[in-house]
Parts: C-alpha cells; structure tokens; sequence
C-alpha cells in the first residue's frame, strides 16, 4: 500500500524538527528595518568583526523590563572596544514598542520583526533571548529569560568576548 505525497512529507517534516540556534553554531544570517521604520535594513552579517548580542524583546515581556536598562548599561561601557547590541521587537504594533521604550528607554539599535523573520531565523524559544555572537560570527551562549545572575554572567561573556583577538 503506497502512502499519499503529503502524508509522507508531513512525517518528515514531524520526524526532524526544526531546532533552536544554540551556541556553537553560526548566527542566522538575517536584515530587519529598523524600529518603526521601513529602511534602513540592519544586517548581523554587517557588524562580523565586533562583538554581538542579539536580544529578541516585546512591550509585552515582564522581564524585558529588567533586561533592557541592563543592556543598554553593558552597551554604553563596550561599545568602544567593539561591543554592539541589536534588540529585535516582537510586537505587532511599533506603537507598543514606542510606549515601552518611553519608560524604558536604550540607546543601542532597534530592529522590528512583527512578521516573526528574524525571530523564526534564530527559533527564539522565550521572551525575552538573547544571543552573543563573537566577532567570527558564532553564537557562543544563549539565554533565555533573564534575571540580576543573567546580567552579571554576561558581563563576564562579553569581557572575555572582547580579549579575545580579532
């Protein structure tokens, strides 16, 4: 008995899942717009050569609240020895994003992703994730959530990142 087409794709498709970019692999090659507007595109592959952390956020996320403040002070202190965050928005709406960045306020880029491109690229798992990318372009740890200790352990990353040669 021969099963049909579809049936066949679909268990090929259920049998190797799609996994989550983890540390160790290279970065998704990706380009977004920038928050709220239609151009420039931002590109990671742009920025090979520093230190990267990609942090996928939205209005919505409880912890995004502790997080950004954290980033945008690790930004401002690394940025001038090759340090750059890139927050990507999850939200739908620019203008949620807007009104959370009122009162959280950064000062690293921001990209949007309300199509999800970028977000299904790196198969984000939780809100917020980021992921530090060195300057060849591999992902060297994730995290998901984030907490004061997730703070304080990328801190370490990024200082050992940074020492490492180009």
């Amino acid at each position: 008995m021969r099963l049909p087409t579809a049936i066949l794709a679909a268990s090929v498709f259920i049998s190797h899942p799609v996994l989550a970019v983890e540390a160790g692999q290279a970065a998704p090659s990706i380009a977004a717009p920038r928050l709220g507007e239609a151009q420039p595109l931002v590109a990671i592959a742009d920025l090979r050569g520093q230190v990267v952390y990609v942090d996928f956020w939205a209005s919505w996320c409880v912890p995004c609240r502790i997080s950004m403040p954290a980033l945008d002070a690790l930004y401002r202190k690394h940025r001038d020895r090759g340090f750059v965050v890139v927050g990507v928005n999850k939200d739908v709406e620019a203008a949620d994003a807007q009104r959370f960045l009122t009162r959280v306020p950064v000062s690293f880029p921001l990209l949007g992703d309300s199509a999800d491109r970028v977000a299904r690229a790196f198969e984000v798992k939780a809100m917020p994730s980021g992921y530090l990318i060195d300057r060849g372009g591999t992902v060297r740890q994730v995290h998901r959530g984030f907490t004061a200790q997730t703070a304080a352990s990328l801190e370490e990353e990024v200082e050992r990142l940074l020492k490492e040669s180009r």
